[in-house]
């Protein structure tokens, strides 16, 4: 006899059926994986720049290796870790009269059953903010090495 799946309505929102639920929040991030991609994709990003000297003289295909890698980054933060780790989202909506709108939400503690986790908090903005000021490191490196070229993919 096969199992049925539960409706949508009988389902448990994920972490809310542990018992132990503010107990494992406290000792480690509760999103693992996300916590994981959110650095990762920044991460390699910065790698490929530093070393794809060392695997092709390309400038074009390390160019767009760091772009398809900063893109992932973006989805990622916008659609994945902004809302899982700290709560944000925000998308764009045009109205009927051609109206672009904007929505910017976030969550709150008080209203949902879910915390967030101080731990991913730290790591996903401190992750935001230092990846810039990587950027405009590579970017001075570049303007006082008279790398002119390379200047493109940090501006």
């Amino acid at each position: 006899m096969a199992a049925s799946a539960p409706l949508l309505e009988e389902t448990v929102p994920f972490d809310e059926d542990d018992i132990n639920y503010g107990d494992r929040l406290a000792n480690r991030v509760a999103h693992p994986y996300v916590t994981f991609f959110h650095i990762a994709f920044r991460s390699a990003a910065v790698l490929t720049y530093l070393f794809c000297g060392w695997f092709s003289d390309s400038f074009i295909t390390s160019f767009v290796f760091v772009v398809l890698l900063l893109s992932a980054d973006f989805w990622t933060v916008k659609n994945i870790t902004g809302r899982l780790l700290v709560g944000l989202r925000w998308w764009n909506y045009v109205d009927d009269n051609g109206v672009s709108h904007w929505i910017f939400e976030s969550k709150n503690n008080e209203s949902q059953s879910i915390e967030i986790n101080s731990l991913e908090k730290r790591v996903f903005w401190f992750a935001l903010m230092a990846s810039p000021v990587i950027w405009a490191l590579f970017f001075i490196v570049a303007l006082f090495g008279l790398k002119f070229k390379w200047l493109v993919r940090k501006c």
